[in-house]
């Protein structure tokens, strides 16, 4: 989901997680479970940098409290005590519930947190319903083993078995399903003789503004589209949503055409970043050393394009751009402006990673798709 970039000292292991002097957790199960996971020798995965600081994924309840949903924020410094603090405050839980330590181990290929919490965290689930419990454990559980880049995770109470009266934490738990926004994209489908359009729009936003705002963008693009064909032929776009959270919405669109009478179809690309906090288009140049990008690319380092077009890429970049300044002005110039002015090129988001639309010869595809390894 992330890239990894920090490290910190891993926490010491906890008496109670192995060897002597281990508390009697009241469960020969959870014991065994225990028992199983072997000390981490390894340092522990942190947060991963970005210019606004370190991004903490949160999981927390939606408006409707029936599906758990992930938040971003950016901190400069993070430790448990931090992080289950943010968590706490997002969640409205008691303030008396705390942690008493954290320490990490392996199980088969499988990395582990071990978490034990307060008795004060098992009296608080135990004033929740079923479905509060499910939203505050799946919370806790999946922020924790995201932050830490773990994939287990044992949760206990005091050193002893967590049991609550729905459910006993006797054994692992893995990431609770989630979606990543509370808001939905739909399409709208816009069709004229040979014309097809697949036009996103936003639903249930939370900010009719914001929201109101870029579906009439996404629609005027596309009407505007359809009033400028003159041709006879085929014409189709169709979108994909590339990142969808409460932070952003990243969408490519992907077009098709094929004029009767041409030699060949040919294809196109544009995509849209909004900030759904200010409403406002994220361009390439927000986020990224547009400068470090070129030097990159020009290098021949620090991306990744499909193997067979790796080379003819190469020389494509050395004859339209001369020298890295040159490709670093036209990135600065990749992506919607607030002002509609047409940019150089296009850009998104997906799975952490910046990825460029560059315009090449048809014999290439028309498109290129360009990974940057570093956002």
């Amino acid at each position: 989901m992330k890239t990894w970039t920090g490290y910190v000292v891993c926490v010491l292991l906890c008496i109670c997680m192995v060897g002597c002097g281990k508390e009697e957790t009241g469960s020969k199960l959870l014991n065994e479970t225990k028992d199983a996971v072997e000390p981490a020798k390894e340092m522990v995965p942190m947060m991963e940098e970005t210019k606004e600081g370190s991004a903490l994924h949160l999981y927390c309840g939606d408006d409707y409290a029936d599906q758990i949903i992930q938040k971003i924020i950016y901190v400069q410094e993070v430790d448990e005590q931090v992080l289950l603090e943010h968590l706490t405050a997002l969640l409205g839980m008691d303030e008396t519930v705390g942690m008493n330590s954290l320490s990490f181990g392996t199980y088969g290929g499988d990395k582990v947190a071990l978490l034990d919490m307060n008795q004060a965290f098992e009296d608080y689930l135990n004033h929740l319903g079923t479905s509060g419990e499910y939203i505050v454990m799946g919370s806790l559980v999946n922020t924790f083993l995201d932050c830490y880049q773990c994939d287990l995770m044992i949760v206990t109470a005091d050193g002893k078995v967590l049991e609550t009266g729905h459910t006993i934490y006797e054994e692992y738990l893995e990431m609770y399903p989630y979606v990543e926004a509370s808001y939905r994209v739909t399409e709208m489908l816009l069709e004229e003789e040979t014309m097809r359009i697949s036009c996103p729009q936003i639903k249930d936003l939370g900010d009719d503004e914001i929201q109101g705002k870029w579906n009439r963008i996404f629609l005027g693009t596309e009407e505007r589209a359809m009033d400028e064909w003159g041709g006879n032929g085929t014409y189709e776009v169709n979108y994909t949503v590339k990142t969808m959270n409460e932070d952003m919405l990243s969408i490519l669109m992907d077009g098709y055409v094929h004029e009767e009478g041409a030699a060949h179809p040919y294809t196109f690309k544009y995509t849209y970043n909004i900030d759904l906090h200010t409403g406002e288009s994220i361009r390439l140049a927000d986020h990224v050393d547009v400068k470090k990008a070129a030097e990159n690319l020009f290098a021949g380092i620090g991306y990744y394009v499909e193997e067979s077009l790796a080379p003819y890429f190469a020389e494509r970049l050395q004859t339209i751009y001369e020298n890295p300044d040159t490709l670093a002005k036209s990135l600065e110039g990749y992506d919607y402006t607030e002002s509609g002015t047409a940019p150089y090129g296009y850009s998104y988001l997906a799975d952490g990673k910046v990825w460029l639309c560059m315009e090449v010869p048809h014999a290439l595809g028309d498109y290129i798709e360009i990974e940057l390894e570093t956002q």
